[in-house]
């Protein structure tokens, strides 16, 4: 009986140990590395971790994080199905570029595209210019809404309004609006604001100006929040198209703190190229929609919400 347990026991070690010698797959590989990624990222700043060009292996928001999974995930059943041979993370770094290419043969956004290098490189450890080059992204490529919004049948006209209204006089995001709270109000020298911490990408906070259509709904967005305990919108309808309004927001506070062309000096004059050549733009207002948007570069500004 006892040789019997003896050999028992060893039959468990040697699988325990022939597991240890098999290579992890690299799904196991990548969904750690993701992971272990946002841990070390999340409770860090980026723009401190970026001055001393430490951010290679970090990941700092929730949002950064779900993103990069979901896209790398695509990847790897892209591999799954049409290299089954592939196993650890080093065969399905090989196949990185092939990925690319069937994205561009299928006509992806060039954003879509510069979106799944990013969560490659940080994945795989490298730079994404380490991969081939992919279609530049360009604001004529953006498709996502911009001139029009079109109301879904799956949300109701007051629920639009009331979101829409909120959105284009605070410029949040999806992740935000749905974590920003009555506390996060303050007023200051006349100016109300909301103090922006929760959700936001790459952890990075920041102050966002209210600025209603007028005064008075500035005012009666201000009570709204005022009249509130605890978050604003738990929830925010999927059907909700945010984007569309931040670009709203982007264009009253532009407009709201832009110069007259005439008065613009030449060193603070922004000039578009290609699809909208010749049209000026006022830097130093680009800068302050930056700032409140959440954005680094007046570029993504220029490109994807100056556009109403």
């Amino acid at each position: 009986m006892d040789n019997e347990n003896n050999k028992s026991k060893q039959g468990r070690w040697a699988k325990k140990r022939q597991a240890r010698k098999k290579p992890k797959t690299y799904r196991q590989t990548a969904n750690s590395r993701l992971s272990e990624m946002f841990r070390a990222g999340k409770a860090t700043k980026r723009s401190l971790d970026k001055a001393e060009g430490e951010t290679k292996d970090k990941i700092y928001s929730e949002q950064t994080f779900r993103t990069y999974r979901k896209q790398f995930g695509y990847f790897m059943d892209w591999v799954s199905k049409e290299h089954p041979e592939a196993v650890t993370i080093e065969d399905a770094h090989k196949l990185a570029n092939g990925y690319l290419q069937h994205l561009i043969d299928r006509e992806i956004s060039p954003y879509t595209i510069a979106t799944v290098k990013a969560a490659m490189g940080k994945v795989f450890g490298v730079s994404s210019a380490s991969f081939m080059k992919t279609p530049e992204r360009e604001r004529a490529g953006v498709k996502r809404s911009r001139y029009s919004v079109s109301s879904d049948k799956h949300i109701s006209e007051a629920t639009e309004r009331r979101l829409a209204r909120f959105t284009s006089a605070t410029g949040l995001r999806r992740s935000e609006m749905t974590r920003i709270t009555s506390d996060d109000l303050f007023i200051e020298n006349g100016k109300a604001y909301l103090s922006v911490t929760k959700g936001t990408k790459g952890g990075k906070a920041r102050i966002v100006e209210i600025m209603g259509a007028s005064k008075e709904e500035t005012e009666d967005i201000v009570r709204f929040i005022q009249s509130k305990k605890g978050r604003l919108f738990p929830k925010l309808h999927s059907n909700f198209d945010n984007h569309f309004y931040r670009g709203a927001y982007a264009m009253r506070l532009y407009q709201h703190y832009a110069r007259n062309e005439k008065d613009i000096p030449r060193a603070d004059r922004y000039v578009m190229r290609k699809d909208r050549a010749g049209e000026t733009f006022d830097k130093r207002a680009m800068q302050i929609v930056t700032k409140n948007l959440g954005h680094n570069r007046i570029s993504v500004i220029a490109q994807s919400y100056l556009y109403q």
